[in-house]
């Protein structure tokens, strides 16, 4: 398999950037460029979600919060987390660096 085309399954299909460790010569700087935001938004993405479920379980616990899948639904959607804008802001991210990084180890194939 050539190195360009393991470079392109690593960024698309594990993590966007890492691909470009796997190129000869090391492009490794360059994969941190599509890494790193990636990184970010997926942890910011991930501690959200934890947040709003441990707030869900502990209203769920304490009786505040009805065992009803429609109320649940609708607090989740009246969550500041959800409408705050940032968890779009953060998928947009990762979307652009995942792209990014499969369109840049193309180029950089092309490039040789």
């Amino acid at each position: 398999m050539k190195a360009s085309t393991k470079a392109t399954l690593i960024s698309a299909l594990i993590f966007p950037g890492l691909g470009h460790l796997a190129l000869k010569p090391p492009r490794g700087k360059r994969g941190l460029l599509f890494l790193l935001p990636a990184a970010v938004a997926v942890i910011y993405l991930i501690n959200t979600v934890l947040t709003l479920s441990n707030q869900l379980l502990a209203e769920l616990d304490s009786g505040a919060l009805a065992f009803d899948p429609a109320l649940i639904i609708e607090r989740v959607h009246n969550s500041p987390a959800a409408n705050s804008g940032m968890g779009d802001l953060m998928g947009l991210i990762f979307i652009v660096s995942w792209v990014g990084a499969i369109v840049d180890v193309l180029w950089l194939d092309r490039q040789r």
